[in-house]
């Protein structure tokens, strides 16, 4: 997420030796909300249209390589492509055997043909992709959520499985509201100082246990929430590197 944790949040269908789980009574796709680390992955976005504009901006804080490939453009993804933040490939969509040019992790077919749609979905699972067809939970391996997020930071994600994105984007601006007010400035440095710390504690200290019982003691400790209340992430860090120093030692 960001400059920090690559995720992307997705509503996967729970599959176990192919049995795909049903709510018989209302009808809903069993499903996990799930953070996915894309990690340097190719995503193929196919289909150019304002659909897969927004995919494409879902896509862009994320720690991912995405290209389209699309029969047009627009003016913004234009200005992606000359960013270097996305390639383009001009194809003609006509059918899903465009993929076999590419070794994708995530698939989403965002075209304005809904056959079509399901055919570049049924071709990306063939590929061991994820794959995604829009508006089309049936032929689709997860939902696209209504996400919030917060300083890139936290990731609060409102899903209906696909039932109705209308209804998911209403009450995720309403969600919104209340969570920028509970989700401070200093909760936000806070999980990015822990993230350091993690990340540092992982080559000096050997066991989980300690390693969990030193984040807390980060988390806990008085001088770096005075450091941080005061703005002084730098003053934060030095003191955790501070203390690690001294667990470690």
């Amino acid at each position: 997420m960001g400059e920090w944790t690559a995720t992307w949040t997705a509503d996967v269908q729970t599959r176990a030796g192919g049995f795909e789980s049903i709510n018989r009574n209302s009808g809903v796709r069993g499903s996990l909300i799930v953070d996915l680390h894309l990690n340097g992955r190719l995503v193929v976005v196919v289909g150019g249209g304002s659909e897969g504009l927004k995919k494409i901006n879902s896509l862009l804080t994320q720690d991912c390589r995405i290209l389209l490939v699309s029969d047009r453009t627009n003016a913004q993804i234009d200005g992606y492509v000359r960013e270097k933040r996305i390639r383009f490939e001009r194809a003609a969509l006509t059918d899903a055997d465009i993929l076999s040019r590419y070794d994708p992790y995530v698939v989403m077919a965002t075209t304005d043909d809904r056959e079509l749609n399901r055919r570049i979905a049924r071709k990306a699972k063939e590929m061991g992709c994820l794959s995604y067809a829009s508006d089309d939970p049936e032929a689709s391996d997860f939902a696209h959520p209504s996400v919030i997020n917060i300083g890139d930071a936290v990731q609060v994600a409102v899903s209906t499985g696909g039932q109705s994105p209308i209804m998911a984007k209403r009450i995720r601006i309403e969600a919104e509201k209340v969570l920028k007010g509970v989700v401070t400035e200093e909760d936000v440095a806070q999980i990015k100082l822990q993230r350091i710390a993690r990340e540092r504690a992982r080559g000096l200290i050997p066991t989980q246990r300690e390693r969990r019982r030193f984040l807390y003691a980060v988390l806990g400790d008085g001088a770096v929430r005075e450091s941080i209340r005061a703005g002084d992430f730098d003053g934060a860090r030095a003191r955790m590197d501070g203390m690690l120093g001294e667990w470690g030692g």
